[in-house]
C-alpha cells in the first residue's frame, strides 16, 4: 500500500469523525433552539397554538423517518441511548485505528472490509439495544395496566387515570408514555398520542391500549374490565412466549452460529490475507465461485433467520 493511499484513507476516517461529531452539535443546538422558540411563545402568548405544534414537531419525530440520519436518530431513540461522546468515541475510535491497523498490515481491501465489518457491528449493538429495550417494556406493560385499572375504580377518568399512573412506572417504559402524556397536554388525543409513540418506538402492543382507551373516550363503556383482561393475557402471552424461547434457545442459537460463522471466516481472511481472494477474483471461475458462495449465504442466512423467527 502506498503512502498517498494512506494519507487519503486518514483523511477520510478523520472527516467521517468531523462529521459526525458536528452531526452531534446540530443535533443538539436543534434542540435548544426548539425549546429557547417555544418558551418564548409561551411567554408572549402569539399564536400559543402554532407555537405548541411547532415544538411537537421538533422535539417529536415523525414515525416513518427519511434518510439516513433519520433513521439512524430513530433507531438510537429505540435503543436508550443519546447521541453523546460516551457513544461515539469509542465507536469512532474503532473506525479509525481498526481499518488503519488493517491498511498497513494487509493494504486497502482489508482496511475496506475492516471498516465494513466495524459498521455493521455498531449498527448490530443498535438494534440489540433496542431490541432488549422492547421486550422490557412488553414485561412492564400490564403493570402499567394494573394499575390504571386500580385508579380509574377508585372514579378517576381515564383521562386523569392514565396522567396519574405515569409517573409510577420504571424506565424503559416510562419514557415511552411520558412521550405519549406531553404530546396529549399539547393538544393531541391520548389514544392517537399513544399510537404516535408506540409507532415511533415499533411498540406494537401499546397499539392495543390505544384503541382500548379510544373506544372508551369516544364511545364510553366498562374499559377498566376490558383492560384488566388485556394485561392478563398479555402476561400469559408473554409467559408462552418465555417458554417457547427457552426451549428454542438452541435452534436460534445454531441458525446464529451458521449465519455468522461463514461471514466472520471469510472477513478474516480478507483483512489478514486477501491476496488469495484478489487471486480468486482475478481468475474467471474463482470469481464465479466467489459470487455463488456470496449468493449461496444470503440465501441461507435469510432462511435461517425465517427458521429461528418461526420458533
Amino acid at each position: 500500500m502506498s503512502v498517498q493511499a494512506l494519507v487519503i484513507l486518514c483523511v477520510a476516517l478523520l472527516l467521517v469523525a468531523a462529521g459526525l461529531w458536528l452531526w452531534q452539535r446540530a443535533a443538539e443546538r436543534g434542540r435548544q433552539q426548539a425549546a429557547s422558540a417555544f418558551m418564548d411563545e409561551q411567554l408572549h402568548r402569539f399564536d400559543a397554538g402554532h407555537a405548541v405544534v411547532e415544538t411537537v414537531k421538533e422535539l417529536y419525530p415523525p414515525v416513518r423517518p427519511k434518510g439516513v440520519h433519520g433513521r439512524l436518530q430513530n433507531m438510537m431513540l429505540r435503543a436508550g441511548i443519546v447521541p453523546g461522546p460516551k457513544f461515539f468515541v469509542p465507536w469512532i475510535a474503532a473506525l479509525v485505528l481498526l481499518p488503519l491497523s488493517a491498511a498497513l498490515l494487509g493494504g486497502t481491501v482489508s482496511a475496506a472490509v475492516l471498516f465494513g465489518m466495524v459498521l455493521v457491528a455498531a449498527l448490530f449493538q443498535l438494534w440489540w439495544c433496542a431490541e432488549k429495550r422492547r421486550q422490557k417494556m412488553v414485561r412492564q406493560l400490564p403493570g402499567f395496566i394494573d394499575a390504571l385499572v386500580r385508579l380509574i375504580t377508585i372514579g378517576n377518568s381515564l383521562g386523569s387515570a392514565f396522567h396519574t399512573a405515569v409517573p409510577s412506572v420504571e424506565a424503559p417504559l416510562l419514557e415511552v408514555l411520558e412521550r405519549a402524556n406531553q404530546l396529549n397536554r399539547a393538544g393531541m388525543e391520548l389514544d392517537a398520542a399513544l399510537v404516535h409513540t408506540a409507532r415511533l418506538y415499533r411498540f406494537y402492543e401499546l397499539e392495543l391500549v390505544a384503541a382500548v382507551i379510544g373506544v372508551a373516550l369516544r364511545f364510553g363503556g366498562r374499559s377498566d374490565q376490558v383492560l384488566e383482561r388485556m394485561a392478563a393475557f398479555m402476561r400469559d402471552l408473554q409467559q408462552a412466549r418465555e417458554e417457547l424461547h427457552a426451549l428454542s434457545a438452541e435452534v436460534r442459537l445454531s441458525a446464529w452460529v451458521l449465519a455468522l460463522l461463514p461471514a466472520g471466516v471469510a472477513g478474516f481472511i480478507l483483512v489478514f490475507n486477501n491476496d488469495m481472494f484478489m487471486g480468486m477474483w482475478t481468475d474467471p471461475v474463482g470469481q464465479k465461485m466467489l459470487v455463488g458462495a456470496f449468493a449461496l449465504q444470503l440465501i441461507g442466512s435469510f432462511w435461517l433467520y425465517r427458521m429461528a423467527k418461526s420458533v
